[in-house]
């Protein structure tokens, strides 16, 4: 993170990552002492799964998709690496060199044939721990115009058309870094001045 911070990773305004049909991708997964990959997770014995599609039969289904979720994650860290590496020649700062991380070089263990569907009886399976990332429910916004048909707000920067309704600490609102901690300074003030200023 301190990283992304320094390079400016985290100032990338919105428009430069959102995708063509309006996705946002989301964020990864930060190890605090070591880094997290699939591949890692599982060679400690996690079964890695599909993206889920579905429930037919009783059955849980999923896509065959693991490996293009590996890549992604690899290709994704690699493309910040470099990001990295290349402020630190830019600006010929004194930095150890980069080394392989033992957690995205080491084998993935997938099962074989892939797992696309399965019984959760047949497995013990009596709990699912759903985590696939949070949204914020705005539903109780009743302002018209405010929010979209998905319930989330529909501002710019924190700013609405309706005056005097700010959002703070919307993800991505501005940049890569809103909705962390790392842009409650900067969003504070340009509310703050945004308000002021219309006084």
């Amino acid at each position: 993170m301190f990283w992304e911070q320094e390079t400016g990773i985290y100032d990338i305004p919105r428009k430069d990552f959102v995708g063509p049909d309006g996705r946002i991708m989301g964020r990864p997964l930060l190890g605090a002492l070591h880094t997290i990959s699939l591949q890692s997770l599982s060679a400690q014995g996690v079964v890695l799964l599909g993206r889920f599609t579905g429930i037919a039969n009783g059955r849980l289904n999923f896509a065959d998709d693991v490996r293009e979720n590996m890549q992604f994650g690899d290709e994704t860290a690699a493309e910040t690496r470099r990001h990295i590496d290349d402020y630190i020649a830019r600006n010929c700062l004194d930095a150890p060199p980069a080394i392989d991380d033992p957690a995205e070089t080491v084998a993935p263990r997938l099962p074989n044939p892939a797992i696309l569907s399965l019984n959760p009886s047949e497995h013990d399976i009596s709990t699912v721990i759903w985590c696939t990332g949070f949204e914020g429910d705005y539903s109780f916004v009743q302002v018209p115009g405010l929010v979209n048909a998905h319930r989330q707000p529909l501002e710019k920067e924190g700013l609405t058309d309706a005056p005097g309704i700010y959002f703070a600490g919307v993800d991505f609102s501005s940049t890569r870094k809103s909705g962390t901690i790392h842009s409650i300074a900067e969003e504070a003030e340009r509310l703050v001045g945004h308000i002021a200023a219309r006084r």
